[in-house]
């Protein structure tokens, strides 16, 4: 089979404008930095069940700033239990290591965007509060994956951050803002205008570039995605609903919005009834939740910052 004859990998599939070469895109994330080596290693350590909170203690307190972030993040009330933690063993020892990757991964992508201009603080704070939301509705729900689904709501923008730290995408980003402000576009509907392809593609490619699970790597392509159907076909499907249904009650709350972004209540209520939240209630707990997610985010988001 020649390069011509090749087939696109099945993450592409509907998801590139015509014109644009999936081969450039698989490219152009390969040469893309490796996650930080610390933080690559302190995830993998966390997947180890033989690794002890001194090793993790050792190996984080190697990168100053990833442990003084850590720390903050631990700090937050979220993932402290009742006494303020000041040191990473205590922070390990206390959150546990599935919440800890978390942690970690928040402060990872925070890093990356150094330069922290007003696009790159909408988008980290659209991620931190749709986390935060993900993992509230999934605690009312009592589902089991809470510290995983504060994962994948963080990382489910992962693509934007992406972005946003190569200055020509960047620069070119302008645009994809000036489109909602003038259309109502969403994010990715703008995105695909713009550079051809969206941010759930990239999130997805480097995702699995950087050894995250399949699944994960799933979820951050499929977020966005319309659900056939009256149920959902499995767990899978379930997380990304959730995380979908975060992101816009975080919109609704005008968390991560640019000028002009739409808020979508009517879709927001047809994946409550999908997931099973809030009954024949769903409507006010749906204003209590975007209610609540404010409220988190306007306490919390200088720790997050």
């Amino acid at each position: 089979m020649n390069q011509h004859q090749e087939q696109a990998p099945k993450e592409f599939e509907g998801r590139l404008s015509p014109g644009k070469d999936w081969r450039e895109i698989v490219a152009w994330v390969g040469d893309l930095p490796p996650m930080p080596h610390v933080a690559s290693r302190a995830i993998q350590m966390v997947e180890n069940p033989s690794t002890t909170a001194q090793e993790l203690t050792d190996l984080l307190s190697s990168d100053t700033a990833l442990a003084a972030r850590v720390l903050k993040i631990a700090n937050s009330a979220m993932f402290c239990r009742q006494r303020e933690i000041s040191t990473l063993n205590q922070a390990i020892m206390i959150i546990g290591f599935k919440a800890l990757k978390g942690i970690i991964v928040a402060a990872t992508l925070r890093q990356m965007g150094k330069s922290f201009g007003s696009t790159q603080r909408l988008i980290w704070e659209n991620s931190m509060a749709t986390a935060m939301c993900a993992t509230s509705l999934s605690k009312k729900m009592k589902k089991r994956y809470l510290e995983e689904i504060f994962l994948l709501g963080l990382l489910h923008s992962l693509g934007q951050i992406v972005f946003l730290s190569q200055d020509e995408l960047a620069r070119q980003y302008r645009q994809v803002l000036a489109l909602i402000k003038d259309k109502g576009l969403d994010y990715i509907t703008a995105e695909q205008i713009v550079f051809g392809f969206a941010h759930p593609l990239i999130g997805a490619l480097v995702a699995k570039k950087w050894n995250f699970s399949a699944e994960t790597c799933q979820v951050i392509l499929h977020y966005k995605d319309t659900f056939e159907g009256s149920k959902l076909e499995s767990e899978q499907d379930e997380k990304t609903a959730i995380v979908q249904m975060a992101e816009l009650m975080t919109h609704a709350a005008s968390i991560g919005s640019p000028p002009g972004y739409p808020k979508d209540i009517e879709k927001i209520l047809a994946l409550a009834q999908l997931v099973g939240f809030g009954g024949e209630s769903a409507v006010d707990e749906i204003e209590d939740s975007i209610n609540e997610t404010m409220r988190q985010f306007e306490n919390e988001k200088h720790i997050y910052g």
